[in-house]
């Protein structure tokens, strides 16, 4: 049996990620192989990176696997940036971040799992970033240097960056 869930509308956002992780222990979604989250959030500098890395330590738990691969595209510029995460067992995810005020929230999630899926889309509710984090503490630094790697090389990049050989990478 598919199960599909609808997140309710005006919770703090970290309620909302808490929410999520409520459902996924609850294992109605079976095991979970594929994260979409999508958020628009006029953002500048650090602050972009930062998001995006507390973000993609919101998915990586969410997927219970350990980060493996980062790749970048887009740039703080163009007010778009798509990280596509690979993390061990094939398991991805896509966490995109758009410079923009968008519909609702400005969150867009799907999350599937092998049972079920999860959707919440940014236009039918309304959600307030007043922390990001139940602590609002700092991204994880070594996530935010490997997002800045990956924006700078537009390349995957593993997790711990390759030994180089001979002057080269």
């Amino acid at each position: 049996m598919h199960h599909f869930v609808y997140i309710f509308p005006m919770i703090p956002l970290a309620n909302f990620h808490r929410a999520v992780q409520t459902t996924l222990a609850s294992k109605r979604l079976g095991t979970p192989v594929f994260v979409r989250y999508q958020y628009h959030a006029i953002l500048k500098g650090a602050a972009i990176v930062a998001r995006l890395a507390k973000t993609t330590a919101v998915a990586r738990d969410w997927l219970g696997q350990p980060l493996e691969r980062v790749l970048a595209q887009g740039s703080a510029a163009r007010r778009h940036i798509s990280l596509l995460l690979e993390f061990r067992g094939g398991v991805t995810a896509v966490v995109t971040w758009i410079g923009t005020t968008g519909r609702g929230d400005g969150v867009d999630l799907t999350l599937i799992g092998n049972h079920g899926v999860i959707y919440h889309d940014a236009g039918d509710s309304t959600l307030w970033d007043e922390a990001f984090t139940s602590d609002d503490a700092p991204p994880e630094r070594d996530l935010v240097t490997l997002i800045e790697r990956a924006i700078k090389s537009g390349r995957p990049e593993p997790l711990a960056p390759a030994p180089r050989q001979g002057g080269q990478r």
